[in-house]
Parts: structure tokens; sequence; C-alpha cells
């Protein structure tokens, strides 16, 4: 497996279906934008994995407040960070 690219802070990235995972390791369906806070460490039992902290593309509207650090947290293929950074 390659190094982990550098995902700096602020970053959105479209994850595919298929690329992303829920932390009960449930592989997501459907496309999620999540604009990143943090890339790094790895969910138990998922090799080849990276979790994604960060916020829905909604926290940005006037009318969202999220004052938390972080509000999604997903998995993410190691190998699909390359595919979602070059979009």
């Amino acid at each position: 497996m390659r190094a982990l690219p550098a995902v700096p802070s602020d970053t959105t990235l479209s994850l595919r279906a298929g690329e992303w995972a829920t932390g009960g390791n449930v592989v997501g369906v459907t496309q999620v934008d999540v604009r990143t806070v943090r890339v790094g460490g790895s969910p138990e039992g998922m090799a080849g994995w990276v979790w994604v902290r960060g916020h829905n593309l909604e926290c940005r509207w006037p009318w969202v407040a999220c004052a938390r650090e972080w509000c999604v947290r997903v998995a993410v293929r190691a190998e699909a960070l390359y595919d979602a950074l070059a979009r």
C-alpha cells in the first residue's frame, strides 16, 4: 500500500459508493461529501482503510451551527483518497 496522501484540513472529498464505510464496517452505497478536519488512524479490522473526520457540506449553511470539531466519521479505502483528491 502506498503512503497516505496529505489531505489538508477543509478539503472536500466526494466519496463514491464502495469507497467509504461507517464505523460498523457497513460499506456505503451512495455518494457522500465530507469537508475534512482530520485524516488518519485505522479502523479496527479494516486493513487498508483510514478514518476521515469532517463535516457534511451542509454544516457551512448559515442556519446550521455545527459547533462540534467534526460531525462525520467515515472509514475510507486508502487508495480511494487518491481518486477523491484528483476529482
